[in-house]
């Protein structure tokens, strides 16, 4: 009947919807993360007297226990150190950070010469500037801040992030330049960001850090765009939330229509002896049926539209609002079982209140009224 079609097709409707809702949401956290991590770091271990974008009050890397931060989930170790620098363009100028960087766990000889720059996409455009061209900029310290050290940089490099407010500002140095211009010794850095694969053991980073530093987490060191990255979740909950019930609702709809236009059928059942269990046991099976084979369609149709935007990126985002050039997709296929899993628990537990109408038929009268 079309009720039970319209009941298959608000369940096909709600997974997909639920599905791409969540591979979605997730999927912007998850990036804007990657891209955070890959930058920035997860944390920080720095001075209390430094900011978010200046560290020129160093750390003594010789007080730190190093030895400890070879865990497994430690991906990433850097020397860092944030100088603010003014970029003299004509008439005007502009602030920016210069971030001198090295890698303490590889090896591999550093991709920035201490002449070197990397600029972003978004400053290129801005400036009218291109891989190869020089760039002057002007450094203040907080030892000398009235008389600039001006240096001359080659740009070799241009990033692009889709973040900009990390765009706008940070330029990318050899970590060599820094020393230099902070005057600093060999084991003085700004700080020390690390990149983690996961959360855990962290109880040893803290107990490699001096109570004189402090650690600083991404959430913490930008808590506006953590703040607003976070609000998917609860928008991805309320959507799953709101389908399962609309889903569940029609489902009900549909089984109490079929037990109202199976009345003669139940009522020779209920004539030949059968019990109302082993009755409601038919059309819970059948509700059962109907709506796996609307979560089977369902997931079919959600998998293949995730797919096509995950490979071509066919839809694309604001990145000045988004933080991301397209629609991000995380195919996380754990929890999308669990999403199934919850729907059909979720679906069968309301139609037990439908399949109580059965044990309130009268087999009398139910074959007398047909």
């Amino acid at each position: 009947s079309p009720i039970i079609k319209i009941s298959i097709l608000s369940i096909i409707l709600g997974i997909v919807v639920m599905n791409i809702s969540m591979s979605i949401g997730f999927g912007i956290q998850k990036n804007i993360n990657e891209k955070f991590s890959n930058n920035v770091g997860d944390l920080i271990i720095t001075n209390y007297g430094n900011n978010l974008f200046e560290t020129g009050e160093p750390i003594d890397l010789n007080t730190l226990n190093l030895s400890n931060f070879q865990i497994p989930n430690i991906k990433g170790l850097s020397k860092v150190s944030y100088n603010p620098v003014i970029f003299p363009k004509g008439n005007s100028f502009e602030f920016l950070v210069f971030k001198g960087y090295e890698d303490m766990i590889s090896n591999d000889p550093p991709k920035l010469e201490i002449n070197d720059l990397s600029v972003s996409k978004y400053f290129a455009k801005r400036n009218n500037v291109k891989v190869g061209d020089d760039l002057t900029l002007l450094f203040f310290t907080k030892k000398n801040k009235s008389i600039p050290k001006i240096r001359k940089f080659n740009i070799k490099f241009i990033y692009d992030t889709g973040i900009k407010e990390f765009d706008s500002k940070i330029v990318f140095g050899n970590f060599n330049q820094s020393m230099q211009i902070n005057n600093w010794s060999n084991n003085h850095a700004g700080g020390i960001e690390v990149r983690l694969s996961s959360y855990s053991n962290l109880e040893l980073i803290y107990e490699s850090v001096p109570s004189n530093y402090k650690i600083t987490f991404n959430r913490d060191r930008f808590g506006e765009i953590y703040n607003w990255i976070s609000l998917f979740d609860s928008n991805v909950y309320l959507i799953v939330f709101l389908m399962i019930i609309v889903g569940g609702i029609n489902m009900i709809t549909a089984l109490l229509i079929t037990i109202l236009e199976k009345r003669k059928f139940i009522g020779v059942l209920k004539a030949l002896g059968a019990s109302n269990s082993s009755v409601r046991k038919i059309f819970l099976i059948n509700g059962a049926y109907l709506i796996i084979r609307g979560l089977v369609i369902g997931n079919l149709i959600s998998f293949m539209l995730l797919f096509l935007q995950h490979q071509f990126n066919i839809i694309e985002l604001d990145p000045t609002v988004y933080y991301v050039n397209s629609v991000p997709v995380d195919l996380n296929f754990i929890n999308i079982i669990l999403l199934n899993i919850s729907v059909i628990v979720t679906s069968f537990l309301m139609l037990i209140i439908p399949s109580l109408v059965v044990s309130k038929l009268n087999p009398t009268t139910t074959m007398k009224s047909s």
